[in-house]
């Protein structure tokens, strides 16, 4: 079931740093994330520019679209791959079971989603370990990274739990 429009401002809103698309740049990520106990990207343009700078994410979430338009982004990095469903507006339990996986996996995953991947950055807040870094696009403001801590834990299960997940 997709989430209401109520719920879906709630999105609208970054969870963590907004980076300026001006300020995206090879050194400012590259600070933002050292140190990350696992690097995680949501999207296929802040997948596509961490490869730019030369970042191998430990899980990168993709749809093959951008602002809802088909893209041709494959990734030229070598990754696993999987695939799982996720409707548009909703988090479906087999992509959240997928994600778990890929968290456990230890090696580059790369998760093609048939759907819609940009609201799966919340379930990655909650599984992610402590000191990672989940990276998802702003659109037309900037790149945002998330800092996973138990705070950040607990807001997102909160927003969550009043989410219907098929």
């Amino acid at each position: 079931m997709p989430l209401s429009p109520d719920q879906l401002k709630q999105f609208k809103k970054p969870f963590g740093i907004l980076i300026p698309d001006s300020h995206v740049n090879k050194d400012t990520i590259s600070l933002v994330l050292k140190d990350a106990a696992m690097v995680i990207a949501v999207g296929d343009r802040t997948t596509e520019r961490l490869e730019e700078f030369g970042i191998i994410p430990d899980i990168a979430v993709v749809d093959g679209q951008e602002k809802r338009f088909k893209r041709d982004f494959a990734g030229k990095y070598d990754a696993d791959k999987v695939r799982c469903k996720n409707p548009a507006g909703s988090i479906t339990r087999e992509a959240i079971t997928i994600l778990e996986k890929c968290i456990a996996a230890k090696k580059p995953v790369r998760v093609l989603v048939d759907g819609e991947e940009d609201l799966l950055a919340l379930p990655l807040f909650i599984m992610a370990p402590d000191g990672s870094v989940v990276l998802y696009g702003q659109p037309n403001e900037g790149m945002v990274a998330v800092k996973i801590d138990e705070a950040k834990r607990r807001e997102s299960k909160d927003l969550m739990s009043r989410m219907p997940v098929d």
